[in-house]
C-alpha cells in the first residue's frame, strides 16, 4: 500500500435614535463578519474546528446522481478492496441484524477527506444521512485544506447495512496524538481493528493507517482510492454539484469508488436494494471484487 494513498495518526432624542439605528446596525454587521471571516477565513476555507452543515440542495445533489452517470463511470480506475473473509450477513451482522460497515479515521487526515467523498455518495444508495457537516483537512499537512464532510455526530440510517463511523481526531492541533481527540473506537470495533486491519496496532494512543473501511467482515480497504490532490482548490459545493455529470477527474474518481463500495455491499447485504445492486455501474464493480464477490482472490 503508497503512503499517498493512506495516512498515519499520530476544530437621546427621536430623531437621535433614527439616526443612531443605522450605526447599530452596521456595528452588528461587522462584527457578524468578522466573525464569519475569522470562521471561515479570508480565502473561504473553514477555521479548523469548524463543521458547517451540509446545506439541502448539496444533500440533493449528492443523493440525486443520475443512474445513467453511475453507469458510465463504472469501476473505471476504481481500487479494489482486500479479500478478508467468507463475512456474510448472517456472519458479519450487528445487534441490528444488518452487516456491518465499520470506518475509521480522523478529520485531520486528507485521504480520509477524499475517501469521504465516495462513501458519502456510494453510502446513500443505501440509506439516509443525517446531521452530516462540511469540515477540511488539516492546514499543516500533506494536501492541506482538502474539503470534505465528517461523520462526527451525525447518523446513518438504513434497512440494508449498519454503518458505524469513527472519526477518532479532530483538525485542531493540540493533545498527545497531534490534534485534539474525537472519538475512541469501542472493545468491539478495537477487535475488528486488530483483526482486519493491514497493519493492525492500533491502541487508545495511535490509529495506525488511516482511513479504514470494513464491510462485512468481508472487504477492507486501508488509505484513500485516489490522490486529495484532484479536490484542491474547489468547494464541496463546486464538487457536489459536478458529480451529476460525472466529467471531472474528481467526479469520476468518487464515483469510480463509490460503485466498488456500493458492489462490496452488495455482496454482503443479498443484493439489496435490487435498483442499486443490479445496476450496470455496480456490476461492473463487482466483477473487480476479490474473492466470491468477483474477480480474482
Amino acid at each position: 500500500m503508497s503512503t499517498r494513498t493512506r495516512h498515519t495518526r499520530r476544530g437621546a432624542g427621536g430623531r437621535d435614535r433614527m439616526w443612531a439605528l443605522p450605526a447599530v446596525i452596521a456595528a452588528i454587521a461587522a462584527i457578524v463578519i468578522v466573525a464569519i471571516l475569522r470562521g471561515v477565513g479570508g480565502s473561504g476555507v473553514a477555521a479548523a474546528g469548524v463543521r458547517t452543515p451540509v446545506p439541502a440542495g448539496v444533500m440533493a445533489q449528492l443523493t440525486g446522481i443520475p443512474a445513467a452517470t453511475w453507469d458510465a463511470v463504472g469501476a473505471k480506475g476504481a481500487r479494489a478492496p482486500t479479500y478478508v473473509g467468507a463475512g456474510a450477513a448472517t456472519s458479519a451482522a450487528t445487534a441490528a441484524g444488518l452487516p456491518l460497515v465499520l470506518y475509521v479515521g480522523a478529520e485531520y487526515c486528507p485521504f480520509c477527506a477524499a475517501e469521504r467523498w465516495a462513501m458519502v455518495t456510494a453510502l446513500a444508495r443505501f440509506g439516509t444521512f443525517h446531521g452530516l457537516a462540511y469540515t477540511r483537512s488539516a492546514s499543516n499537512d500533506v494536501y492541506p485544506d482538502t474539503p470534505t464532510f465528517t461523520f462526527y455526530r451525525s447518523t446513518f440510517t438504513s434497512s440494508y447495512i449498519d454503518f458505524e463511523p469513527v472519526e477518532t481526531l479532530s483538525n485542531v492541533p493540540g493533545g498527545p496524538n497531534g490534534y485534539t481527540n474525537l472519538q475512541t473506537p469501542t472493545s468491539a470495533q478495537m477487535a475488528l481493528l486488530d483483526k482486519y486491519n493491514a497493519r493492525p496496532y492500533f491502541s487508545a494512543r495511535r490509529a495506525g493507517h488511516i482511513p479504514f473501511l470494513l464491510v462485512g467482515k468481508r472487504y477492507a480497504w486501508v488509505g484513500s482510492g485516489y490522490s486529495p490532490q484532484l479536490l484542491h482548490g474547489v468547494s464541496q459545493g463546486q464538487i457536489a454539484a459536478s458529480l451529476a455529470a460525472g466529467k471531472t477527474a474528481a467526479a469520476q474518481a468518487i464515483l469510480a469508488n463509490a460503485n466498488e463500495i456500493a458492489a462490496s455491499i452488495c455482496a454482503v447485504d443479498g443484493g439489496h436494494p435490487a435498483a442499486v445492486c443490479g445496476s450496470a455501474g455496480v456490476t461492473a464493480a463487482a466483477a473487480t471484487l476479490p474473492g466470491k464477490g468477483g474477480g480474482s482472490q
